[in-house]
């Protein structure tokens, strides 16, 4: 009797670390981050469909949260990238505006502080910016630049202890997509600033890429598997890369991969209308694999609540002046709703016509209100100062609009007086059609 107590104890502490096994933890202190944060989903089919995790901050700028998940699985907070594994247990100090400084502690931290010296795609990796390039190197001189990076960075990589096979792997490839990057975007910043004709522009460009086509081919040897589209940076430089690519496989994915991205990417834009919903038709006539067909199904599911005739989602802002407020509590007129940031070239352009189109109809029945999603309250005040506007300013975080999937602005939406949707993603207030619409609700 007592063995079959013993072997049941042992059976269920063994259950038990199974499943605890599963589960990752994390907590720390995030410094710089609005109240509400989301971890982004960086796998294939987390970043198609936006998937995020969303959780609130305390008082002191602590956090602690527990997720479950059955692999491997690549996440984004704030500036930094993170690796995350089954049975992690890691304390996370991370700075938004200083990735370069966080610290993670704990099971799973090895791979994480390896991530901390990512370069940014954006930036144009090891371009830095612009910065490895202000001397204006020969074409030449850059490969060789580059090369260094790749070779310095592989270097770290296998230094790096405690980390599993499928990450080195991963980030061998991330090493020489970031190297690719850099010499696709060199052009960039060859010809920037510079005042040269179009035609001129075009073919210095090519010329440019020609020559560095033996190089760019040399880095995607052996690590063009669609396997690595689970890397951010390959998802980004993929359709540049299919003409250096002979893999038959491989290239029939990644256009699969290609017309998913792009068809979810005009659902973000612009929701379900009428031109999308039948373009689906035809994108899914040309997908070979039934893994995107699925990926479009439940993206398109995500956009049904956003129809016109449907509930607003109820989300919150906060006035200049501190004050929490409801979108319910703005039923009873018309709601134009400007989502916006300081940081925004195209939403500062549009400001003024959101301004002159609010004078237009201020003995009617319409509200208009400008909703930022800066991340420092600062900021959106000191700008707002300097800026003075007379429709009503409120702020909030992009995590506080996730049932509006604002991936981009500036984002226009208009609400009816019984808080139902006319259109969550509205023309924006340069194009007359916006005042039409207005007028056609009143």
């Amino acid at each position: 009797m007592y063995k079959i107590i013993v072997i049941f104890y042992l059976l269920t502490v063994l259950l038990s670390c199974k499943q605890d096994d599963s589960g990752v933890r994390i907590k720390g202190e995030l410094k710089n981050f609005a109240a509400k944060v989301s971890l982004e989903n960086q796998s294939l089919e987390g970043s198609l469909l936006a998937e995020k995790i969303t959780f609130e901050l305390n008082e002191e700028n602590r956090f602690e949260l527990t997720l479950e998940l059955e692999k491997p699985c690549y996440y984004r907070l704030g500036r930094n990238t993170l690796y995350l594994s089954p049975g992690d247990d890691i304390q996370i100090f991370c700075d938004y505006n200083d990735p370069m400084a966080a610290v993670f502690i704990g099971e799973g931290a090895e791979a994480n502080m390896y991530l901390r010296s990512k370069p940014f795609s954006k930036g144009g990796s090891y371009l830095q910016s612009g910065n490895m390039i202000k001397d204006d190197p020969s074409l030449e001189e850059l490969i060789k630049r580059v090369d260094k990076k790749v070779r310095n960075r592989l270097k770290e990589l296998d230094e790096v202890r405690g980390v599993s096979d499928r990450f080195r792997k991963l980030e061998r490839g991330r090493v020489k997509f970031d190297a690719i990057n850099s010499l696709l975007y060199y052009p960039v910043y060859l010809l920037a600033d510079k005042k040269i004709p179009g035609a001129e522009r075009s073919k210095l460009w090519k010329e440019t890429l020609a020559f560095f086509e033996n190089d760019i081919r040399a880095y995607l040897d052996n690590i063009v598997s669609s396997e690595y589209l689970e890397i951010d940076i390959y998802r980004d430089i993929c359709r540049t890369c299919l003409p250096y690519l002979s893999n038959k496989n491989v290239i029939a994915e990644l256009e699969d991969f290609i017309q998913t991205r792009m068809y979810l990417a005009a659902l973000e834009g612009s929701g379900l209308t009428a031109g999308n919903t039948a373009q689906k038709e035809n994108v899914l006539k040309n997908l070979r694999l039934d893994y995107y067909k699925e990926i479009i199904a439940k993206g398109i599911k995500q956009y049904d609540h956003l129809t016109p005739g449907k509930s607003a989602p109820d989300v919150r802002f906060k006035s200049l002046e501190g004050e929490s407020v409801k979108l319910s509590d703005f039923k009873g007129k018309l709601l134009l709703i400007d989502v916006w940031a300081t940081w925004c070239g195209p939403c500062i352009q549009e400001s003024p016509y959101f301004e002159k189109l609010a004078d237009k109809f201020t003995d009617e029945e319409v509200e208009f209100i400008a909703v930022s999603i800066d991340p420092n309250e600062k900021t959106w005040k000191k700008y707002l100062n300097k800026h003075p506007k007379k429709t009503s300013q409120f702020i909030t975080s992009k995590e506080e609009l996730a049932p509006f999937h604002v991936q981009g602005i500036p984002r226009i939406m208009v609400i009816d007086k019984n808080g139902l949707i006319v259109d969550a993603f509205a023309t924006r207030p340069s194009d007359p059609k916006l005042e039409e619409l207005i007028k056609s609700k009143l």
